[in-house]
């Protein structure tokens, strides 16, 4: 009995000593980020389009993020506009992976929205997380020009969009897409 008691008494005390393993908090903030050199699988975009992009660069950061420093780089994938396509990307402030939960298309436009997984650099003390990531091409001149691209990160997962909030991205997204254009045409204007 005695032994049993002994037993216990140092398993008791082995469990308090024992450090508790510490759980790290979910990131709790987002970002948003232009895509460069956006191609199109198809000449005039829409639903099973894929968007391919030459890399990404942060235009803004919140919250736990907002310490991602603006122009800061990271590798963007392929997106392709089919519900359940896989989507991620990577930095050096973490890694996304996701896959396609919705498609809205519209006359040269196509918003994705994603969700998926979030993981921090380990660097960070932040545990990975459930996250959305929402996407917006457009193709202002139509079929066969140039596409814009941009997106949001937001962790915790922003719900899905309603049709009005997806309307004023895009509409913000075409001025983004058109005062680029107008820039170019009048940079070449300039160098003649």
């Amino acid at each position: 009995m005695r032994t049993r008691v002994l037993t216990l008494l140092a398993a008791a005390t082995v469990a308090v000593a024992a450090p508790a393993t510490a759980s790290a908090a979910t990131i709790i903030g987002g970002f948003s980020a232009g895509l460069v050199n956006v191609k199109g699988s198809t000449a005039a975009i829409g639903a099973d389009t894929t968007f391919s992009n030459g890399g990404s660069a942060v235009l803004g950061s919140s919250g736990d993020l907002s310490s991602v420093g603006l122009f800061t780089s990271f590798v963007t994938s392929s997106v392709t506009a089919t519900q359940g396509a896989d989507v991620t990307f990577s930095g050096v402030f973490g890694s996304f992976a996701g896959q396609v939960a919705k498609v809205t298309t519209g006359l040269n436009f196509v918003t994705i929205y994603t969700l998926g997984d979030f993981t921090p650099t380990t660097a960070s003390g932040y545990d990975k997380g459930k996250a959305s990531v929402a996407f917006t091409f457009n193709q202002a001149g139509g079929a066969g020009s140039d596409i814009s691209g941009s997106f949001s990160f937001a962790s915790p997962p922003s719900p899905i969009p309603e049709p009005a909030t997806w309307g004023m991205m895009i509409a913000g997204a075409g001025m983004a897409g058109a005062a680029v254009r107008r820039r170019r045409a009048s940079t070449k204007v300039a160098a003649a």
